[in-house]
Parts: structure tokens; sequence; C-alpha cells
């Protein structure tokens, strides 16, 4: 509990029936009540907004209600119960101080009155699950269902379920684990006691020491209380070095923080990897050579997805500049691949991902085909128009060309102009010259404004695609296994067979390297069913450390690995 704001109530007088004489349960007598609310009131002070805050005229209400409807023989208790009635009716309450005064307490001395003061707050808690007999999902579900039933436990939340290999005692099943994070009224140990509960319904039994089991929980932190005594030791003793533990918890709470060694659990489980797994042989070699920049020459040449006036067109001049080298189209993506691979052209422009509508399945299913590789990109905006020949209007369209990404990102356009079909071509561009070359004033194309310059078109409507910040990547293709020395993204490929935890172990790998996971895309592997090659970009150079152990571990781990460029 961090907040410091609070609403306090004083000396809230009311009369109950709360003693351990018969007399107090029957005559009654007064109490002085004392609150104390601790909650964020930030919101409520900048908006002056009551439902942002909490009502004390209500809460008076509700704790003389409660008083005069109850009866118990200790005050503590009278103190406890109202502490935890607020907490758990008040979600906006972090913490309650209560105070019970007994002014007229039957003790026949003379005293001005006994107090009794409790404080309590929500606490937060991670714990470990694991089940590695029977059913085991069904063991850990029914453990979670018995932590949700209780009032005094709010799940905040739950891990991904992981299989890990047995510890210690090894003759034994593989573990199924996950993690949970969440808050509670709870004492350290009355948590333990309470899960201990759990672990008996659910059959636990303690016979061999890290042996089988069929429900294990394990209190990991609770706030950042540090306890050791003969029954319970906070945090966990074995946290730091189980990877079972560490996995888990980092995927629901990265950054709580250690209070011994004071690291975050990203950082623990960082090191436990770097002491255990990700020891790199020097010699690991990418194949790949930094460079200090692209040469281009004159007779340097440039093919580039389209036909004139085509986005691709765009980019290419965008990266390489206007003028310089050879340039020219190709009509289909293979065609572009083909022409780098055989050293026909030194470069190619191909589209590879769009803002609003994906990637383009086409270049990620080539891009393993043929031998070239990523060495740069370019972003172009992307503002697609409907233009056809001089004096149309778009009622007179019946019929327009584009890519089938350009009819996609104009679908809105299209639904409001239902009189025009649309039909699939090679590139916007194309569907530009369909128009000029046909020269039938029913037909129109989806392209870019510089396609109708290039081919003497009329732009009718200009910017027709459905979201204003369309975008599309380009990458630059090269058959050489070459990087610019300051490149900031990576392209791989993979495979991983088709069971539990195949990909998660693969992406770890890049996670507990601290590398940022850009973007991953999935194609079906042609003639294996359900098995999937996967396109990952990271954020990362091939000289660093870091990468080199995830691709290290990654080509250990996973099937037909290719490195697509560093760009």
């Amino acid at each position: 509990m961090s907040c410091t704001d609070y609403i306090e109530i004083k000396d809230l007088s009311v009369f109950g029936n709360h003693g351990v004489m018969p007399e107090e349960n029957v005559v009654g007598q007064k109490f002085l009540v004392g609150i104390k609310l601790y909650f964020d009131m930030s919101k409520a002070g900048r908006s002056d907004d009551l439902t942002k805050t909490l009502d004390y005229s209500v809460i008076c209400q509700e704790i003389k209600d409660f008083v005069e409807n109850n009866t118990f023989k200790l005050i503590e208790k009278l103190a406890e119960s109202i502490a935890d009635m607020l907490l758990l009716k008040y979600d906006i309450i972090e913490k309650v101080d209560v105070s019970i005064k007994k002014p007229w307490a039957p003790i026949h001395i003379d005293l001005d009155t006994v107090l009794v003061n409790v404080s309590r707050a929500w606490h937060k808690v991670c714990l470990s699950l694991g089940s590695n007999m029977g059913d085991k999902k069904k063991h850990i579900d029914t453990a979670i269902d018995n932590m949700k039933e209780n009032e005094l436990i709010r799940l905040c939340k739950i891990a991904s379920y992981i299989v890990t290999a047995p510890v210690g005692f090894t003759e034994q099943d593989d573990f199924l684990n996950t993690a949970v994070t969440l808050k509670t009224l709870y004492k350290p140990h009355e948590l333990l006691d309470f899960i201990h509960e759990v672990e008996n319904k659910g059959d636990r039994k303690r016979v061999i020491h890290w042996g089988p089991r069929t429900i294990d929980i394990d209190i990991i932190f609770y706030d950042d209380f540090m306890i050791s005594d003969e029954d319970l030791v906070i945090p966990h003793p074995e946290c730091c070095n189980r990877e079972f533990v560490l996995k888990p918890l980092s995927e629901i709470a990265p950054y709580y923080r250690h209070p011994g060694n004071k690291l975050t659990v990203r950082d623990i489980l960082t090191e436990y990897y770097d002491k255990t797994r990700y020891i790199v042989n020097d010699s690991y070699d990418s194949g790949f050579t930094g460079i200090d920049s692209l040469r281009v020459k004159s007779d340097t040449k440039v093919a580039f997805f389209g036909v004139e006036g085509t986005y691709s067109q765009q980019a290419m001049e965008r990266f390489f500049g206007d003028g310089g080298y050879i340039s020219y189209p190709l009509p289909e993506f293979v065609s572009v691949m083909a022409a780098v691979e055989k050293g026909e052209a030194d470069f190619g422009v191909v589209p590879i991902e769009n803002s609003s509508t994906g990637g383009i399945t086409d270049i990620y299913d080539h891009m393993n085909e043929y031998d070239v590789h990523i060495v740069g990109e370019q972003i172009i905006k992307i503002e697609h128009a409907l233009i056809g020949l001089e004096g149309v209007d778009a009622k007179d369209i019946k019929t327009v060309y584009s890519h089938a990404q350009g009819i996609r990102q104009c679908a809105g356009f299209l639904k409001a102009h239902p009189w025009i079909q649309p039909v699939e071509v090679g590139s916007t561009a194309q569907g530009a010259k369909r128009v000029a070359d046909d020269h039938d004033p029913s037909k129109g194309a989806i392209a870019g404004v510089q396609a109708a310059k290039v081919y003497d078109l009329n732009v009718i409507e200009n910017a027709i695609n459905d979201q204003g910040n369309n975008s599309t990547r380009f990458v630059i293709l090269t058959k050489a296994k070459n990087y610019i020395n300051n490149s900031k993204k990576i392209s791989i490929s993979f495979e991983v067979k088709h069971e539990s935890g195949a990909l998660y172990r693969i992406l770890s790998h890049f996670y507990n390297n601290g590398i940022n996971l850009e973007k991953i895309e999935s194609r079906p592997i042609p003639g294996k069913t359900w098995e999937y090659r996967f396109f990952v970009d990271i954020a990362g150079n091939l000289k660093m450390q870091g990468v080199k152990n995830a691709l290290y571990a990654t080509e250990n781990d996973a099937d037909n690995v290719k490195i697509l460029g560093n760009y």
C-alpha cells in the first residue's frame, strides 16, 4: 500500500450490543468509531466528481447499521469486521484504519475510554502452482477456482501454463506450471493455512521431497515482506533458481522487485538464463558481413514490383534517389526475387506489409524460396485515389482495377459505391495502365496520384482509403549477405513442430536476452498439416551479444532457421 491520501471519520457515536458481559449484549452501550480510509483521491480532486471518491455520509450510515445489527463479544472482532466490510465492499479502498472507543466499559474503575485500533490493507501476493499427476490442468484450474471463491482473495492475473522437467527427484512425469498474482486480506501465515486447505482438497500427498504431486502451491512474494521462520519463508528461497517459477511470473509480474536482492523478476530470469543456458561459443557466425553503406553506381540495376507509377517505384526512388542507377519494373513478386537471385538485378523492391491490412503473405511465402536477403526498408504513406478518363465521374465507373491490397484498403469506399465492381490485377499502377490502354469511360482504377500522372488519367476522387494513416512497408532485397553496420532491425524465419510450448520456447530466447519482438507472422508449411513457418522481426544488430545468444539458441531449438536480413 503506497497511497497516503485518506478520509478520516472521528468518533462516530453509535449504540451497540458488544461485550463479554451478558448485560452488555442485552442493554447495550455507546461506542465511538474512528475510520481512516486510504485511497487515491487525485481523480476526485481534479474532477470534483462524487462518483470518483467515497461518500462519507453513506459510509457513516453503513458503519452505524453494522454496529447496531451485529453482536460480538470482543471489540477487537468488531474492529476487524468493520475493516473487512469496508475493504470488501469498496474496491477503491487500499487500506483502512479502524479505532473503537468504549467509554462505558464496565470495569468499575474510573477511566476515560478503552480503545482498540486495527489497520488492515490489501496485500499483493505472487503464487506459483504446479501439478504432475493425473489431469494436471484440471488440478491447477480447480485450485484457482477455490481461490476465486474466497472473498478474502481477489485474483489479478493468471500466467500461461508451461511444461517443465522435474527438479530433484527426476523419476517422475513432467510438471504443468503457472503463476498467479492476487491481492488478499490474509496475513502471510493465514494465507499459508488457506493454501494448505486448497492443496488438501486436491489430494496433495507429501511423501517424497520434490516428488510427484497433484497440486503444489508456493508463496513466492508477499508485498515486500521478508519472513524466515519454521513454517514459512518469504520470498520463496528457491524462486531465483527455478525456471518454472520465473517464466510464468515474468509474464504477469515482470517488474515485481525481490525485496532481498532488489532485482525485478525479469532481471532474475535473465540472470538465470545467463547462468544456465545462454553460454554462447565466441565462434558463432551468422554468415552476414557488416558494411558501412550500400554501393550504388551508374550500372547498378534495381528491379521494382509492378509497372511505371507504382508505389514500389516511389519506395525505390525514396530509398535510392530518383536517378544515377538503372531501374526497371517487373510484373510479379517472384520475378523481382528471381532477378535478384540470378544476379540480373543488384537490388529488388517489393511491398511486405501494410499498416491497415497487414502482411502480404505472398512475400513471406517466397522469402524462403529464393536466396535473397533484406538489406533495407522504406515506408511510403499510401493515399489511394479513384482515377479514370478525363470528364468521367464516380457514378460513371462500373469496373475498378487494383491490386488486392488496394481493394481491401478501400473497402469502405466500395461499399458506399455498390455499382462499382472491383477486379484484381497485379499492382495498383497496372490497374491505372489498364484504364489508359482500354480507354473505356466505365473503367477506373484505385491507385496513387503518381500513377494518374504517368498514364495521363484524371483523379476523380482523392484519399479514398479507409484509414488516413495508411502506409506500406517496402523491403530492399539483395543476394549478398550484407548489412549496414548501424542497422537496427533483424528479420528471421523458422519452423516449429505442432506441439505444446514449441513457439513459446523459441520466443523466450529473445525475451530472456532483453530483445524486443517487433512483429510476428505465420504461414502454413506446404505439405505439413498444422505446422507453421514463423517470420519474426526483432530489434537489434547482428553484432550484439544478446542477439547472437538468441539466434544460437533458436538454431538449436527450431527447424530451417533463416536470417532474412539485418537492416
